[in-house]
């Protein structure tokens, strides 16, 4: 009920004025679902869980024009011109089966528009959303294990130009999405890429012109790129943290809850009844925006989608209607307050009861077998870990590796202390930097990813000590997999003798 009372008022709230400028709206488009196989586990929560459902699940699949003749008509309805397919495709890997969806998927998209189209009812236009983790080696299936295509080599460069014009060449021109007359193409984040440089834009609208000549590219580049020559910057993370606003562009999303997915402790971002969903818009109508982006129409795991869902029935679809209506009107409206002005961190009491009320958490690898208070290490994705001959053993090579760990939520959850960390190693870099989860606002992902830096000390036994001030931790596992810390070896492997975290000592 007070979903509905609150989407009522907001609703009810949304009043027209003279039309202003026309804005471009468009939404990120997960079409990776085929029921029951993929990216779903049987509609139920699991690997693949869904924080919210599809209503008819059994129909999605992404070989189904069926089903995108459906999504597509439906952001039509709600006023949204673009479909931003979330495009995995990487040349020489299509038929990956992880990665096979992405090029499986696009002439269905096609028959489905043209299927509108024959009906005369209105439909969207398709640019592209490059999911740039295909710049992982891994994810492409080619060595080195645990590489990054570097693209400030000519062969980087390759891969990412002709993975954007493959996709735009499996697509008849007249469905491009254009702003400003060339081809809309948003990045995601950098974090995939070994190196990159202001040669990448250029390069790429010199491959896309090659190939279409003479149709061009307008780049929207996610903020982690720095300036490579885009047209407009975004960045991703609207719907967790709250409204991206750059020139020309407005990223919002409704929320954010992907606690069905197991391993991860990302906070949650309250919907508030759509009430933090119409504060992004609100923003966004006030930026005037060029270009609008909806982070998400059905990234179901993340729960950050808008349309039709089991659950909201169609609720976030008519609130998208009702808000574009009012961006491309200029009446933003009265401010709207939230309950939950940050996301809501979640705690993890499954384990370190023993850690309640100490002074000193550690982690010592010397002895046999290890031995853990209120502190464990975490392996992730880019993170691997070995333990042997006494030594928690960290990974080198060129791609970042980390060492990720956990500190027990029965000695601290989302507080704001003083800490200090000792890291014990063999001998190694002279220098060492550790990024935690802390208060510090304009750190990455809001502090969730602060960083600090400790050169080596004399340790004992012939080892190095490195030393970390940790000025107001808030150890509300916001990193990956749920750690709240990590260590950043520079390029070589780091041997690690123990771990020990404590309340600062007064100086």
């Amino acid at each position: 009920m007070r979903l509905l009372a609150a989407t009522a008022l907001l609703l009810g709230a949304l009043a027209g004025t003279p039309a202003a400028a026309q804005s471009t709206v468009a939404t990120h488009y997960f079409y990776w679902y085929r029921w029951p196989d993929e990216h779903f586990q049987a509609g139920h929560p699991g690997r693949e869980g869904h924080r919210r459902h599809f209503p008819q699940p059994e129909r999605v699949s992404y070989l189904d024009a069926r089903w995108h003749r459906a999504q597509f008509r439906a952001m039509a309805a709600c006023g949204i011109d673009v479909a931003l397919p979330v495009y995995w495709g990487a040349p020489g890997a299509y038929e990956r089966p992880s990665l096979r969806f992405s090029r499986a998927g696009l002439q269905p998209m096609v028959e489905a528009l043209d299927s509108l189209a024959a009906a005369d009812l209105k439909g969207v236009r398709l640019g592209l959303f490059y999911d740039t983790s295909t710049l992982l080696c891994d994810v492409r299936g080619v060595p080195p294990r645990g590489g990054r295509a570097d693209l400030r080599t000519a062969k980087g460069k390759r891969l990412f130009c002709r993975t954007v014009t493959d996709y735009f060449d499996a697509l008849p021109r007249r469905l491009w999405a254009r702003l400003g007359g060339r081809a809309l193409v948003v990045l995601y984040s950098s974090d995939f890429a070994a190196g990159w440089d202001a040669t990448l834009g250029p390069a790429l609208r010199e491959a896309f012109v090659t190939r279409f000549d003479p149709e061009g590219v307008f780049l929207v580049a996610d903020a982690s790129w720095g300036d490579i020559g885009q047209d407009r910057t975004t960045s991703w993370g609207a719907a967790l943290a709250g409204p991206r606003l750059f020139d020309g562009v407005a990223q919002i999303g409704p929320g954010y809850d992907d606690s069905p997915v197991p391993g991860r402790r990302t906070p949650i971002r309250e919907r508030e009844g759509g009430a933090f969903y119409g504060r992004s818009w609100r923003r966004a109508v006030l930026s005037e925006p060029e270009l609008v982006l909806i982070e998400t129409w059905n990234e179901m795991h993340e729960g950050t989608e808008i349309c039709e869902t089991r659950e909201l029935g169609t609720t976030y679809a008519d609130l998208t209607r009702e808000w574009i209506r009012r961006l491309r009107s200029g009446d933003a409206g009265p401010p709207i307050e939230l309950r939950f002005p940050a996301p809501r961190p979640r705690p993890d009491h499954t384990w370190g009861t023993e850690a309640a009320g100490v002074e000193e958490l550690s982690c010592v690898f010397d002895g046999d077998p290890a031995r853990r208070l209120g502190l464990r290490e975490l392996a992730w994705e880019d993170g691997p870990l070995r333990l042997a001959d006494g030594r928690l053993h960290s990974e080198g090579g060129t791609a970042p590796r980390y060492v990720y760990f956990q500190v027990s939520d029965h000695w601290a959850f989302d507080t704001e202390r003083d800490l200090e960390l000792l890291v014990d190693c063999d001998p190694g870099p002279a220098r060492l930097r550790l990024e935690y989860d802390s208060h510090d606002g304009g750190a990455t992902l809001s502090g969730s990813y602060t960083t600090v830096e400790a050169g080596a000390r004399e340790g004992a036994r012939g080892g190095v000590l490195f030393v970390f001030a940790l000025p107001r931790a808030r150890l509300a596992n916001r990193q990956n997999g749920g750690a709240d810390l990590r260590l950043c070896p520079p390029g070589s492997a780091l041997a690690i003798r123990g771990v020990r975290l404590r309340r600062r000592p007064a100086d």
